[in-house]
């Protein structure tokens, strides 16, 4: 029976199960669960104060996760209320024009309209619906529920993640059931075997702990040492997708001392015979070659298994990003099964959990129709670019981010440029969203109620709402629910949330759970805490079932031209692909072996080149002591438009078992960047302020490979003293190809307060004369017009916000700026912040004016380019400016604030995300032709032809 809390009219469920509990006035802690891609699924509470959320920690009464939550929940308040975040729907008729605001009703108008017009045409199969990963709770079935209730629409078969582990565990024990993390405290020896707890599932970190203080052993199996190396007492690095010889290994090793569980394998398991006739096949150092081990390390395990059982083992979900993944998933499973660790307390070989196994699922809704057409999701790309009869014409996208984060991110970003209409429910402007027509502004799972299960234990979490929703974003539930209107099935799908959750989560209903219960704490399904206690398994036989096959051909291999497997790994602080532009550094960071990178001739921090059969991508080079040689490591999740999209370099192909997508197929080949006359040029960077960050335009200059140099004059605000000192003229033009200044709340001409703005000056003097570029931004573009004979002075009132600008004549024809040349043009509204301007120097010429400010981009000299905007700003430093005008942070500035009223601000956040978003752009093309200006094939002339002045 669905029993439900009585709540007060307009109070949302969460916050009538808040509790204050001696807390500040106006303050609520709110019991709910991580939604996001994790298997961790996490229990948290939330902390909200007068309607906002302030904090966000674990749960210390969820029963597994006990009040631990990692850095990136902790982080997600921070997300909620990001600058970049799209906070009300946005509509354009075609990908090259601008977005602008639309009302819900206008979208979803659009959206209807489209559905039912191409339905017509073509077919609801000319309709794809993508659901991603982002999130999987109970309203979650609904999105595909609407589809069919249309009529049935093209959907995704196959997974990018966890398919080949699943599937293939299915075939050993008929059904995968994982033993309950909590299980674990039952073992005297674990294996992480291609598993990250520490950065991937946080919960399991107390345990290892405390299991090994009590003397068991841990051992992590990885081809790199990732950040849970620490929690074991030995790494073992077998070469990437080859853990199928070490598992064998392991097992011959306890054949051969007689540790097996006969009693298992003769009365529990079927195919033993014909599995330890493919043992035969090889000896152990054979197959330690083979996965690149040495003996001692298959000894060490095996010795470990047979002296401390149970021995519990992890597979990570590396494990599944194999084409063959089955064969070495097996062989774990065949070793835990010989072993004598299936069925056991504090044994098993635990994969994972099905996160949909709770609820009621006739709620996808399949059975309406008749079977609609699938596309491979690892395929993606290729899948909709090759669809016919029909084509894919429309694409709508919720919970996630398939421009990045699908294999052969190429092929997908052509394919979606292929359809002629693409709707994206999500958070941020991301690679998925540039490639749509509407953007739907969702919720996050703090902004709405639902149930979430884990795919990484056994209990079902609340999702309780803790904020109203942020600006008019709206849940996809209230989407779709909203769209249904729309349509002559409306009242089939138009019910209430709680309506929805008593249906869709009736097998929890049956095992005693209300949804009152559930909404008060996580509740426990009704799953063993070790299973097949009873070596019963639900296969034909009811046995066990050992690999009977094993064809080992291009297990581990590598092409000679690409010898270096690509290994992106799970990052610490983020969730795949869950960040903003923000928070991307200039490269992406790629680790080889130290020995390897010198044996290349590639130094730590090189500028490089990563090239697979499918693309190429630029990137920092770092490298890594007694890292394996054959793998290239990196970070998955960073965007393509931020240089980030190792995806670009990715296969796509499905695995063999259970259509997984095999990314760690992908080989490549490391070399340094080509000499592009840009790659290696040496920029220094004056930057004056705290307030003042080097901001987009230098991280584009890195992104063009440029090496910079960053000095501080002066530290804190205005403390030249205990600044560095600037290099003298001589050691400046020998050491740089190029100069930037930036900004500061300095005034230009006070060379008392600033006693290093006379030498600056020489320096922006020099390069110019040495045809060195120069670029001043705000500040710095004063100190450029005062260095060639301009004068400063200031305006009545400061320029704040993003503030229209018009190129002239001359902007439009310019090398940096003119559309002909860098595609600059036309001008976004750009960031000011000042009080002073300028007159422009004798001789100087004026490329972009403003009204209230006219000289607002200039060239002068040789190579010199002054900007009073601040065309480098991310959505990072416009906030924290923001936040010194609203809170008087900045003293130079605090007499203004009365010119800027909370309306002003309220409007500059709602606008935010697409002003960031075009001045990117923009600063990205200046930055690259301005950074172009100093090729080293121009010929520049050497410091001995200068004449200072």
């Amino acid at each position: 029976m669905c029993t439900t809390a009585a709540h007060a009219p307009g109070i949302a469920p969460g916050l009538a199960l808040a509790h204050d509990g001696g807390e500040a006035s106006g303050e609520k802690r709110i019991i709910t669960s991580c939604t996001r891609d994790c298997p961790n699924s996490c229990g948290l509470v939330a902390t909200v104060r007068d309607g906002r959320l302030v904090r966000l920690a674990g749960d210390p009464d969820h029963p597994l996760t006990r009040g631990k939550a990692c850095v990136k929940a902790q982080r997600y308040v921070k997300r909620v209320y990001s600058p970049e975040r799209i906070t009300h729907p946005l509509l354009r008729d075609h990908r090259t024009q601008p977005w602008r605001r639309a009302t819900w009703d206008e979208a979803l108008d659009r959206i209807a309209a489209r559905m039912t017009a191409i339905r017509d045409e073509s077919g609801t199969e000319a309709i794809l619906y993508y659901q991603g990963y982002g999130e999987r709770t109970a309203l979650k079935l609904l999105n595909r529920y609407f589809f069919n209730l249309f009529g049935g629409v093209t959907t995704l078969r196959g997974s990018l993640c966890g398919g080949a582990g699943q599937g293939s565990q299915n075939l050993d024990f008929g059904e995968r059931v994982s033993h309950d993390p909590l299980d674990h405290y039952n073992c005297n020896s674990l294996i992480l075997w291609g598993r990250n707890p520490a950065s991937t599932q946080i919960s399991l970190v107390p345990i290892l702990r405390e299991i090994r203080k009590r003397g068991a052993t841990v051992v992590l199996v990885d081809p790199a040492r990732n950040r849970s190396a620490p929690l074991a007492d030995r790494h073992i690095a077998p070469r990437a997708g080859t853990d199928a010889f070490l598992a064998m290994a392991v097992t011959k090793l306890i054949l051969h001392a007689g540790g097996e569980d006969r009693e298992f394998m003769q009365h529990h398991a079927e195919g033993a015979a014909e599995y330890l006739r493919i043992l035969d096949r090889y000896t152990v150092d054979d197959l330690c070659a083979r996965c690149g081990v040495p003996v001692a390390d298959a000894e060490f395990l095996a010795d470990m298994v047979l002296r401390q059982r149970p021995t519990s083992i992890l597979l990570g979900w590396g494990m599944h990003r194999h084409e063959a993944a089955h064969l070495s998933i097996r062989a774990v499973d065949a070793l835990g099964a010989i072993s004598g660790n299936i069925g056991v307390p504090g044994g098993g070989v635990s994969q994972g959990f099905e996160e949909y196994g709770p609820y009621d699922q006739q709620y996808w809704g399949d059975g309406l129709n008749p079977p609609r057409r699938t596309l491979l999701l690892p395929e993606i790309g290729r899948e909709i670019l090759d669809a016919r009869d029909p084509e894919i014409r429309m694409i709508m996208v919720t919970a996630g981010n398939p421009a990045c984060m699908a294999a052969d991110a190429g092929a997908v970003t052509r394919a979606f440029r292929k359809a002629e209409f693409v709707v994206y429910s999500g958070h941020f402007m991301d690679d998925t969203a540039d490639l749509a027509h509407v953007f739907l502004p969702a919720t996050t799972f703090l902004e709405e109620d639902d149930a979430m299960a884990s795919y990484g234990h056994n209990y079902v979490g609340p999702v309780n709402k803790a904020i109203e929703p942020v600006g008019e974003c709206r849940s996809e539930f209230m989407m779709f629910h909203d769209l249904a209107a729309r349509f002559p099935f409306a009242e089939r799908f138009r019910r209430g949330v709680d309506e929805w959750l008593c249906d869709l989560c009736t097998p929890m209903w049956a095992q005693g759970c209300t949804l009152e219960r559930l909404r008060a704490g996580a509740y426990r399904l009704d799953a063993p805490m070790a299973p097949y206690a009873d070596k019963t398994f639900p296969t034909p036989s009811g046995k066990f079932r050992f690999m009977t096959d094993f064809d080992p051909a291009g297990l581990g291999a590598v092409e000679p031209d690409y010898p270096y497997r690509l290994l992106t790994i799970a990052p610490h602080g983020y969730i795949c692909s869950e960040r903003t532009m923000a928070e991307h550094d200039a490269l992406t960071e790629v680790v080889l072996a130290t020995k390897e990178a010198a044996r290349l001739g590639l130094s730590d921090g090189a500028v490089v080149r990563v090239e697979s059969r499918v693309g190429a991508v630029k990137a920092v080079l770092r490298t890594a002591d007694g890292q394996r040689a054959d793998i290239l490591v990196a970070e998955r999740g960073g965007w393509n438009k931020a240089g980030h999209g190792l995806n670009l370099l990715t296969r796509a192909l499905a695995s063999l078992v259970g259509r997984g997508t095999p990314y760690y197929e992908t080989c490549v080949r490391v070399t340094p960047w080509p000499d592009d006359g840009v790659t290696g040029l040496r920029v220094l960077v004056v930057r004056h302020s705290d307030d003042a960050p080097c901001g987009n335009f230098c991280k584009e200059l890195a992104r063009c490979g440029a090496a910079l140099t960053t000095l501080r004059p002066g530290q804190g605000d205005v403390l030249p003293a205990a600044g560095d000192a600037l290099p003298s003229l001589d050691a400046a033009l020998a050491g740089y190809d190029a100069l930037v200044v930036l900004g500061g709340p300095q005034h230009c001409w006070d060379d008392e307060g600033s006693p290093h703005f006379p030498h600056l000056m020489d320096l922006l003097r020099v390069f110019d004369a040495a045809g060195k570029p120069v670029a001043g931004i705000c500040l710095g573009a004063q100190l450029l017009a005062r260095a060639h004979g301009g004068r400063p002075w200031t305006m009545d009132a400061p320029e704040f916000g993003f503030v229209a600008f018009m190129p002239t004549d001359a902007g439009l024809s310019d090398p940096v700026l003119g559309p002909a040349l860098s595609g600059a043009l036309p001008l976004p509204r750009l960031m000011s912040f000042h009080e002073d301007t300028f007159d422009l120097p004798q001789g100087a010429t004026l490329l972009v004016r403003g009204d209230r400010c006219r000289n607002q981009c200039f060239r002068v000299g040789n190579a010199s380019y002054g900007f009073q905007f601040h065309l480098e700003v991310d959505s990072a430093i416009v906030q924290d400016w923001v936040d010194i005008f609203r809170k008087g942070r900045m003293s130079e500035y605090a007499t203004y604030r009365e010119k800027f009223d909370d309306v002003y601000f309220d409007d500059l956040a709602r606008d935010m995300p697409l002003l960031v978003e075009a001045s990117e752009v923009f600063c990205r093309k200046v930055a690259a032709a301005w950074l172009a200006l100093a090729r080293r094939e121009n010929g520049l002339a050497s410091p001995a032809q200068i004449q200072y002045g």
